[in-house]
């Protein structure tokens, strides 16, 4: 067990299979579909790393955590609901399911037992999604905090990885290889993603993970500055990359991130050595940093390449007007009202009620409101599982931010998943990065690095001890 869990500050054997299964994430989770090819090949990873994660759990991890795991349970409950088979009489009587019921009857066919979804295949692509972030909660909550933490430089190099390559691809030929998914949006940054808009978000959670990474530099003066000057190095490269996701909602994220960045920021205080040097030139940095930003984003602009700014003062399209399909969203939020559509049946459920003026050569996959989507799909339990989860973010968030203890490392994780949960839910009001497996990954570490106070507690009422 020893070699499992690591005491003598080196990375554990837990460590580096949440490392090995978040690369897996970043490579074959980057698309919300259900037919994408890499999808047989992470998920069934996601159930063995979900076993391995249980055989080493124990009850003391589960400490000032246990209203996460009570969340996450409460959601895959929901969800495995929405696809056992239900009796003719019962899922006949449940409403909005008239239109089946209709056609069952013309077609001679009345006993036939159905889940509460419309659409039961995609409702188990929806509950065998949630294996991923359940990898990732199950192993991550096992990890002690040196660990845990250490997997901030991680996902920023996978992000900076995802940007880079969405450089290549908005340099290059639409219709490349650096292209990892057939349905895509070519010709745009998307990075490891198939939606710009998904890779956008993500880049836009680099900023206040930035602030952090260069906050919590331990080491000599040396040491430190170097960290810090990689950060503003990376940071100055992100405004660019955004701009060339051609997202819009990515605009957005970015001006919070930036803005969160600059509240997360703090100078190190944990340097062994403190060198004499310039302070003039020290104090120098953020502007010269602010300039370089402000320099590239201009120069990325007119040469043409950001197409984020170009499509956000162009006229708005049919294809980008949301408006509508938000209205009829709204409309079926209520012919299915309480019990909604059923996980993973959207789709089904907008076909239905489709009006003509908005029939066109294309389908609408998504609300692209995950708020609404999860309103219309799982009725008043996705309302109240909503409602509670805000409740819990924003009581949260106010003890990190104004009562806790400013300077140890766990209340600065925990303000910068606040920030990056906030991001993430502003950017679902308009697009769904959360459906993609990846962010969903992204979105477990979060999670543990938000709760990483509510264990410092658990552990100073067991043993008297606190910690960093």
């Amino acid at each position: 067990m020893s070699k499992i869990r690591s005491s003598d500050g080196k990375p554990s054997l837990l460590f580096w299979v949440l490392v090995a299964f978040l690369a897996l994430l970043f490579a074959t989770g980057g698309a919300s579909r259900t037919d994408v090819q890499s999808l047989v090949i992470l998920r069934p990873a996601s159930i063995i790393v979900c076993a391995l994660a249980l055989m080493t759990l124990r009850k003391e991890h589960l400490a000032g955590r246990k209203w996460l795991i009570g969340s996450f349970a409460a959601v895959f409950g929901v969800a495995l609901l929405h696809v056992i088979p239900l009796p003719p009489v019962v899922w006949q009587s449940l409403a909005g399911r008239q239109d089946l019921v209709d056609v069952e009857k013309l077609a001679g066919v009345t006993d036939l037992w159905r889940p509460l979804t419309l659409a039961p295949m995609n409702g188990w692509h929806a509950l065998l999604s949630l294996f991923a972030p359940l990898a990732v909660l199950l192993l991550g909550i096992q990890l002690n905090r040196d660990d845990l933490f250490r997997i901030l430089p991680l996902l920023i190099a996978f992000a900076g990885l995802s940007g880079l390559l969405g450089l290549l691809q908005a340099i290059g030929n639409p219709q490349s290889a650096l292209y990892l998914y057939r349905i895509t949006n070519n010709g745009s940054a998307v990075g490891l993603f198939a939606n710009r808009n998904h890779s956008a978000t993500l880049l836009a959670c680099l900023f206040p993970m930035l602030a952090v990474f260069a906050s919590t530099a331990k080491g000599t003066t040396d040491e430190v500055r170097l960290r810090q000057l990689v950060a503003a190095a990376i940071a100055i490269v992100l405004v660019p990359l955004i701009l060339v996701t051609g997202s819009r909602s990515g605009l957005v994220s970015a001006v919070i991130g930036m803005l969160g960045a600059g509240l997360l920021y703090h100078r190190p205080t944990d340097v062994r050595t403190v060198r004499k040097g310039s302070p003039d030139r020290i104090k120098a940095l953020p502007i010269l940093g602010g300039l370089a930003v402000v320099s590239l984003g201009f120069l990325t602009f007119f040469f043409s390449r950001a197409e984020a700014i170009q499509r956000l003062f162009a006229e708005a399209s049919g294809e980008d007007s949301r408006t509508d399909f938000w209205a009829v969203s709204l409309e079926l939020f209520w012919k299915y009202f309480p019990w909604g559509s059923g996980s993973g049946s959207f789709v089904e459920a907008f076909q239905i009620v489709e009006p003509a003026y908005l029939l066109d050569a294309t389908y609408l996959n998504r609300a692209h409101n995950d708020w609404v989507e999860i309103a219309v799909a799982f009725g008043l339990a996705g309302l109240i599982l909503l409602v509670l989860a805000c409740a819990a973010f924003f009581w949260r968030s106010f003890n990190l931010w104004r009562k806790a203890e400013t300077g140890r490392r766990y209340v600065a994780f925990g303000r910068l998943a606040s920030v990056c949960i906030a991001i993430i839910a502003i950017a679902s009001v308009s697009d769904y990065p959360l459906r993609t497996p990846t962010m969903m990954g992204v979105f477990a570490i979060l999670t543990l690095w938000f709760t990483e106070s509510g264990r410092e507690r658990a552990d100073s009422v067991s043993t008297g001890r606190g910690g960093n």
